[in-house]
């Protein structure tokens, strides 16, 4: 599956960012949730609430109408169990077609999965599916038999049989553009979505702000794609009151009265590192992981970011990026670089803005052949793709061996570098 725009057909495509933004005007956001999707997908939606007799009988059919590939493909995604959520055989969807979108209503980070439901007097599904029909198209709000108020598609028609393809034509059309069955697991006509597949993945997380995070279902991690930022937290020459010796800039640890990235003493002053710690004269920079059986005052309390990979992760909002499992500080990671080709595995050890998605150590921007300077490091471009694994970690500190040491056979298990090379279209 993919969510991205530019995998919809250039005239679906230029309707639906008009639909979006007419929402926006109207103050209703519509995220989109599901644009391309394979028929190796659909099959598996269409397979998880029929029977085996059901699912025989529609191979059957395929085969008999010479649709042998869409058969194979609705054989070889193999058993499935879940709700009821389409009629469509695959390729019988406009999804398969890059002609069909499905949307969610977002309000303050939070998708409502209701078209009843008033926020301020306003229904956002009401509001996008009134917009999709004033620029002729077909909004699944208003079906009578099925109703699906997320669906937008370009056609009036359903489906593409109903359209008047046959199942040998949509095949042939199937067969062309997502390649064989073999192949049409791993691949779509995009070739830089990786998300037009049949990963077990959904969106797990919509922010405001725009960045998104997705959470594999088969075995839980949170995966996104982002920019890289430095944190220098926890490093013991972080921070200082003379600003051009220290690694970061002192604004960047708070303000008096609110020092968040330093330790402070009794009058709400930072303390500052005597002659037996690291840095004499720096300031005790602080992490929101700790390492337990060290005096809050001790600089080995906190994680260095100079010479520990560590990933940052957003306020509090890093609890909803999955649900399989919660994630907790001292988990576990991967990050990969597209640019450099370089990944690293990482302890999530800092938390920052609930605004800012994509944020780590010096050590682990040097690991991805980032330049680590925090003052001017980092990178602009979503070139980072994480992934974070709940429940890996233990609670603590690790040093780089003993991450890599416990996370290695959990990362090679998940499907390794291959399946997060993989996800470079989210």
């Amino acid at each position: 599956m993919t969510v991205k725009l530019s995998d919809l057909t250039p005239t679906f495509r230029a309707k639906v960012e008009t639909l979006l933004a007419t929402c926006i005007g109207k103050e209703v956001r519509m995220a989109p949730t599901f644009t391309l999707r394979t028929p190796s997908e659909q099959a598996v939606f269409w397979r998880q609430s029929r029977s085996i007799v059901e699912i025989k009988k529609a191979i059957d059919m395929l085969h008999s109408e010479g649709a042998n590939y869409l058969a194979s493909v609705l054989d070889g995604v193999g058993a499935h169990n879940g709700p009821h959520v389409t009629n469509a055989l695959p390729g019988n969807s406009w999804h398969q077609w890059g002609e069909a979108v499905d949307c969610m209503w977002e309000v303050d980070g939070k998708f409502i999965d209701s078209d009843t439901k008033k926020i301020e007097g306003v229904n956002g599904y009401q509001v996008y599916a009134h917009a999709a029909k004033a620029i002729g198209l077909d909004s699944g709000f208003f079906w009578k038999s099925f109703k699906d108020s997320g669906h937008v598609q370009l056609r009036g028609d359903a489906n593409p049989k109903s359209s008047g393809y046959s199942w040998r034509q949509i095949d042939q059309a199937m067969r062309q553009r997502f390649g064989s069955p073999a192949t049409s697991h791993a691949q779509s006509f995009s070739a830089d979505v990786a998300m037009a597949t049949s990963e077990p993945i959904r969106l797990a997380y919509a922010a405001p702000e725009g960045w998104r995070v997705y959470e594999t279902t088969d075995r839980s991690a949170a995966v996104f794609r982002s920019s890289f930022a430095i944190d220098a937290d926890g490093a013991p020459k972080a921070y200082h009151k003379d600003n051009s010796k220290a690694l970061d800039y002192l604004a960047n640890a708070g303000r008096p009265g609110n020092w968040w990235a330093l330790e402070i003493d009794g009058n709400d002053e930072p303390v500052v590192q005597s002659s037996n710690d690291p840095a004499p004269g720096y300031y005790v920079s602080k992490t929101s992981l700790e390492n337990p059986g060290f005096d809050p005052t001790d600089p080995r309390r906190y994680i260095d970011a100079s010479t520990i990979p560590y990933v940052v992760l957003p306020g509090s909002r890093y609890q909803q990026f999955t649900q399989a499992a919660n994630i907790r500080l001292g988990d576990l990671a991967a990050a990969y670089n597209i640019k450099t080709g370089k990944m690293s595995f990482a302890i999530f050890a800092d938390t920052g803005p609930r605004t800012k998605l994509g944020e780590g150590s010096i050590a682990l921007a040097e690991s991805l052949g980032l330049h680590g300077n925090p003052k001017a490091g980092g990178t602009d471009a979503r070139s980072i793709i994480f992934a974070v694994f709940p429940g890996s970690g233990a609670g603590r500190g690790l040093s780089g061996g003993e991450i890599a040491g416990r996370i290695q056979s959990i990362f090679d298990n998940w499907g390794g570098l291959a399946r997060l090379k993989s996800y470079q279209g989210i």
